[in-house]
């Protein structure tokens, strides 16, 4: 399995969230339990880069502790107003190769609330799944239910046979508590140390 074939030293995890914080509070507050619980228990973040919305609270609360994170940032993002990278900073020319990069980095994928880049993410990695390119697991943090439709259109899309699964569970893990879906991420791959 490729999953099998993704040798890296420690848990690295590519984190898709909003430049925005959105409108309800426990969308940050989320992104800042999800940043410290992930650098708690030693698994590395690789994500946009950015100080930005979500992007900034979830990886400056991962950086904070002395978490490993790298942001991957395309070259316009660093000739934006009040830019100001998180963590590891590794510039690239395009979206295209900052996503790329971010797939080589990482053994798994979690998706918090976000726009339409995030969804963009998102379904590009789960159709990568379906085509078989890799077979890393993809989370889903449903913080307020923000998701609830898109599971319902994937179950749906499930249901009338659009999409090769049997059950959401084949697709995705989806939790709505950062702790409970790190944990689910961390069982995939027998960890068992506390974090």
């Amino acid at each position: 399995k490729e999953r099998s074939r993704v040798h890296m030293e420690k848990l690295n995890v590519a984190v898709y969230c909003g430049a925005s914080l959105g409108k309800r509070p426990e969308y940050a507050k989320h992104a800042a339990e999800l940043g410290k619980y992930l650098t708690s228990c030693k698994i590395g973040v690789v994500f946009g880069g950015s100080d930005y919305g979500l992007l900034g609270v979830m990886g400056n609360a991962a950086a904070e502790d002395g978490g490993m994170v790298t942001g991957i940032l395309p070259e316009f993002f660093t000739e934006m107003k009040d830019y100001k990278a998180v963590g590891k900073e590794i510039i690239v020319p395009d979206m295209h190769t900052r996503k790329k990069m971010m797939f080589d980095k990482v053994n798994a994928f979690i998706a918090l609330p976000g726009g339409v880049g995030t969804m963009e993410e998102l379904t590009e990695i789960l159709t990568w799944a379906k085509l078989d390119i890799h077979s890393r697991p993809v989370a889903l943090l449903n913080t307020a239910g923000y998701y609830d439709h898109f599971i319902k259109w994937l179950e749906r899309a499930i249901d009338d046979g659009f999409i090769p699964a049997q059950n959401i569970e084949e697709l995705l893990l989806v939790e709505t508590d950062p702790i409970q879906l790190v944990d689910k991420l961390r069982d995939k791959f027998n960890i068992k140390s506390s974090c």
